[in-house]
């Protein structure tokens, strides 16, 4: 049985459906319940076991609710998948407080919460927990500092929780997206707290959701440590590794152009 939080667009949809189409039985989880029931409906056409579990993980309580539900509903959990994130763009000096504190709520607390209350479910499996990360959470991003900081607190919270889960038989893996081909309704936060459209991206870079799915899935199959995803993806990751100031330029030089994409002109 799997849980993936944010699964009612995008990735965490893509990953919940191909996860479904293994045989596996599904939570589905997002906030909005509108979005949530179409998502259940449309998998259960399909002939999917799935259920929806409405909450939002920037709350503790929304995070037991969560766990509570899915374990009424299937007994166990076998996986989670911590998928469930809030993208922001904005410069530094211009980011306001408020702002701050609900994308750390998100993608940062709440990827904590939910996965403390679901850790003695999934010990008694020895399943698998996955941190969904982002290249931002590799280097930080200019006018994507705060994106870049929430999600590179990930890495230091898997690297922990697998020390400590050592000889419990519980996976623990993170997987760093980069630019995937996004639903296009899908928003960010701007500096000032509102939702605004992210900026255009360079289809050359672009990732299909179904392609870096399926890698996600082989990487939990697999029971590996880290993955990251898409060939530009690796050779960032190369690059950053030996030549890391090489990524400081690049990012230098390319400060207009992400400002550009992260704080879109009205």
């Amino acid at each position: 049985m799997a849980l993936v939080t944010g699964s009612t667009a995008g990735l965490g949809r893509e990953l919940a459906f191909q996860l479904c189409s293994l045989g596996a039985r599904v939570a589905l989880n997002g906030r909005e319940s509108d979005k949530l029931d179409r998502t259940l409906q449309e998998f259960r056409a399909h002939g999917f076991d799935t259920i929806a579990v409405q909450g939002d993980i920037s709350l503790p309580e929304g995070c037991r609710n969560i766990i509570e539900q899915c374990i009424i509903a299937f007994g166990k959990l076998d996986i989670l998948i911590n998928n469930a994130g809030l993208g922001s763009g904005g410069s530094f000096e211009d980011t306001s407080p408020e702002t701050v504190r609900k994308v750390f709520e998100v993608n940062t607390l709440g990827t904590i919460n939910i996965t403390r209350f679901a850790l003695p479910f999934i010990r008694k499996t020895k399943g698998n927990i996955i941190f969904i990360s982002s290249l931002a959470g590799m280097v930080g991003l200019p006018y994507s500092y705060l994106y870049s900081g929430s999600k590179m607190a990930l890495t230091a919270v898997c690297q922990a929780l697998r020390v400590e889960m050592t000889e419990t038989g519980v996976h623990v893996g993170i997987v760093y997206v980069g630019f995937l081909k996004n639903d296009i309704e899908k928003r960010i936060l701007g500096p000032d707290g509102k939702l605004q459209p992210i900026g255009e991206r360079d289809s050359f870079s672009l990732q299909p959701k179904d392609m870096a799915s399926r890698q996600i899935i082989r990487f939990i199959q697999k029971r590996k440590r880290k993955l990251v995803l898409s060939t530009m993806g690796n050779l960032f990751n190369i690059v950053l590794m030996i030549a890391p100031w090489l990524v400081r330029l690049v990012l230098k030089n390319s400060r207009e152009k992400a400002r550009q994409m992260y704080e879109p002109q009205s």
